[in-house]
Parts: C-alpha cells; sequence; structure tokens
C-alpha cells in the first residue's frame, strides 16, 4: 500500500446508503453509491467493487489491494484556533509520514490561484509505483462539544494515465463524503476486562482469559491471553498467529496487507514480537469473512505467549462494521488498574498506532467520557454523537434519551 500503515481491511460490494444519510457536501454532484459506517459516524462514496477501509484517523477508497487508485479523507474538528492553511500543513504531514512509513514520498504542490480553501496536484513515488492525483480542504458544518464544524483533507491519486481516465470517478468520492451522528460505547468493567462495546451488541462468551463481542449478524471482537505449550513450534507473532488460528479453526485464504513491528527485546531478556494482518478467509464450517488481526508475543526459552485481537465479519457487512471492530478490540484491556481516562487513552493509542504528528483533534477516534447520571453507567461518546437540538439542550444523550454527563477534563 503507498498510503496507509497497515492497520487497514477492505470490502467489495459496499451496501447503499439510505436517504437519511445523504452527503452534507457537494449533494449535487454525489452520484456515487454511498457507503454509511454509523460506528464512526461518517458516509462517503465507494463504487461497486472499491474497497473502504478506515484507521490512523483516515478514511481510503481504494480501487484494489494494490492501493495505487485511491481517495482519502483525513477528518478532524474545526477549532477557533484553526485555519485551513494550518490545517493542510498537519494533515499534509501526517500522510507523508504515513507514505514514508511504506517506502515511498509524498510531494505537494500548491496552486496559485487565491481560492479560499487551498488546493493542489500531489504526486508520490515508491519503489512500487508513481501516482499522480489532487488535494484540497473542506469545511463542512457539523456542530459537535467542541466545535461547529468538520475540516477535513480530501486527495485522490493513481497512475498517470488511470488518473486522467478516472479524475472524476475520484473526485465523487470524496464530494460524497460526510460526518453524520456516530455510535456510543459503553464502558464495562467486570472482575476480568475493561471493554467499550457499542449500544446493541452482546458479549457471547468470556473466560478468565478470552472475550468474544457480537452484534448478532456475524460480526465478532476477540480477544485472547493465550500460552503456547513446548514444542508447539511458536517463536515469533506470525508462528504464534498461525498456531492460534489454527485451534479456532480461521483459515487464512488471502492476506491482504501484512505489517511486522520491529522486535523488541525486554529487560527479562524475552523478546516481544508484533503483527497486524488483514486478510479474506473462512471460519470453521467454511463460512466467508473479512477480517484483521493483532498479535502481539512473548517469546523466551522455554516459553511462548500472546495477546490476540481479532475482528472478522462476513464480507458484506464488513465495511458498515470495521469501525466497530477496531474500536471494540482496541479497547479490551485485561486485569486493567487504570483509570479510565486512563483506559480511554489507551484505546485511542491503540487506533492510531504509528501516527506521529498531531495538529488537531481528530474526527474519526476523539471521544468524551461521560456519564449516565440515572444509571450511573458510563459511555465513550465520538465526538460526532453529540446532540446539539436534544430534548434537554445540547448534549450527549443516552439510547433512552436521558442527557449524559460529561466526565472528560
Amino acid at each position: 500500500m503507498l498510503l496507509l500503515l497497515a492497520q487497514s481491511c477492505s470490502s467489495t460490494s459496499p451496501p447503499t446508503a439510505t436517504a437519511s444519510a445523504a452527503p452534507s457536501s457537494a449533494a449535487a454532484i454525489c452520484t456515487t453509491p454511498l457507503t454509511v459506517d454509523q460506528y464512526d459516524g461518517f458516509h462517503i462514496g465507494v463504487p461497486d467493487g472499491w474497497q473502504l477501509f478506515t484507521l490512523n484517523n483516515t478514511i481510503v477508497v481504494s480501487s484494489d489491494s494494490t492501493a495505487t487508485e485511491e481517495a482519502v479523507v483525513l477528518p478532524a474538528l474545526m477549532t477557533a484556533a484553526m485555519t485551513p492553511a494550518t490545517f493542510l500543513t498537519s494533515a499534509l504531514t501526517i500522510l507523508q509520514t504515513q507514505v514514508a512509513a511504506s517506502g515511498g514520498t509524498l510531494t505537494y504542490t500548491p496552486k496559485s490561484s487565491g481560492a479560499q480553501m487551498p488546493a493542489g496536484s500531489l504526486a508520490i513515488t515508491s519503489s512500487q509505483a508513481s501516482v499522480v492525483g489532487q488535494a484540497h480542504v473542506e469545511v463542512l458544518p457539523f456542530a459537535t462539544a467542541h466545535g461547529a464544524s468538520v475540516i477535513a483533507l480530501i486527495a485522490a491519486w493513481a497512475p498517470a494515465p488511470q488518473y486522467a481516465t478516472d479524475q472524476s470517478l475520484l473526485a465523487n468520492i470524496g464530494a460524497c463524503y460526510g460526518p453524520q451522528t456516530g455510535t456510543l460505547y459503553q464502558v464495562v468493567r467486570d472482575h476480568v476486562f475493561t471493554y467499550a462495546i457499542p449500544v446493541g451488541w452482546q458479549v457471547t462468551n468470556e473466560g478468565q482469559d478470552t472475550i468474544d463481542i457480537a452484534d448478532g449478524k456475524g460480526a465478532t471482537a476477540s480477544f485472547a491471553l493465550t500460552f503456547a505449550p513446548p514444542g508447539s513450534g511458536v517463536n515469533s507473532s506470525q508462528t504464534m498467529l498461525s498456531w492460534a488460528f489454527d485451534k479456532i479453526g480461521v483459515t487464512i485464504g488471502k492476506v491482504l496487507f501484512s505489517t511486522l513491528v520491529p522486535d523488541q527485546t525486554l529487560a527479562s531478556g524475552a523478546v516481544r514480537g508484533e503483527e497486524y494482518v488483514g486478510f479474506d478467509g473462512t471460519l470453521k464450517g467454511g463460512s466467508a469473512i473479512h477480517g484483521f488481526v493483532n498479535v502481539v508475543s512473548t517469546i523466551s526459552p522455554g516459553s511462548a505467549g500472546g495477546v490476540i485481537r481479532l475482528g472478522v465479519a462476513p464480507i458484506g457487512e464488513w465495511s458498515t462494521v470495521y469501525g466497530a471492530l477496531v474500536h471494540i478490540i482496541g479497547s479490551i484491556q485485561h486485569d486493567i488498574t487504570q483509570d479510565l481516562q486512563q483506559w480511554v487513552h489507551l484505546n485511542q493509542q491503540w487506533q492510531a498506532f504509528g501516527q506521529q504528528v498531531q495538529g488537531f483533534d481528530y474526527a474519526l477516534n476523539g471521544v468524551d467520557l461521560v456519564r449516565d447520571p440515572t444509571t450511573g453507567a458510563t459511555f465513550e461518546a465520538p465526538y460526532n454523537a453529540y446532540n446539539p437540538s436534544g430534548p434537554a439542550g445540547p448534549g450527549y444523550y443516552s439510547p433512552a434519551g436521558t442527557k449524559l454527563q460529561v466526565q472528560t477534563p
């Protein structure tokens, strides 16, 4: 992939949005079928057969798994101190960092016109391919607890001959982008785990070292603390993944991406390894799935243990639940002792791994910690779950309509 670090997955044949999810920007020219992510809270155009994935606070729509033809949206909250020009600088730095992590170089050339919103051309070069494209900034009205607008860098690129053919299609994908209301996640702390669960999802299995959380339609987020016995052949994160998938009955048919984090030698002498893999595959019984897995292994003489975070969904459901799966598996902490605000930080940090530049509040990954005064329940409230015209005034509201108390400083 030219752009993103490897925390990303894909979907084909995305569902078409309902009329209530009309695009917030350039509605008159949006002709591409919409895909709606009700968890991360956005909609965007996804042409038939193209792929949608999100992470590192970036939305990407790609023509195929080579990712040489893409449309990209990097949204953030618009604050009083921010200008489109300063946002562009920070957002481009983020894209350049992500491209550099994949071995490429991104160059931006601004247009010379005096347009209010910055725009320019892009060129990306790597050992795999060279692509060209365009980028511009948009400000979209959308009220949150932290501002009245969302600002976004919208970009697209392809190899030069392909870009000449598909420029209008790529531009239309971004024209269909818009923020919309996100989903509350209830924070649960039991005797084993702390985790965030979206409204409507259920814990289907929980043990001392494992937990499964599902939406009832085939999507499942899982966490497992596991130990491989001597003689199992487990000596790395890759072999840990192979051993674990064999045990639970997940078969990888096609690897969509695979990223290894450099090994780290711990003070104890054990070696810590980590890997992120996106894949097409099957479950025991033959059900076809998309999947995303993060494996962290700790290997020492005579001992091999690890943590596996896994999200899977039927292929047709993947694009609409991927944001929720990533959020859930990143939130699960085993025997956590930190307070909830530290827990929220761990969750957000996991979802934005590898992100080295911060110049604004991310629209996709930002949350407030809130409390229901009637039940005592605690929720993670994505910024876009804010209701500016709620029955008891602007604020976050529970599914029962109770105004929630913000706990975040």
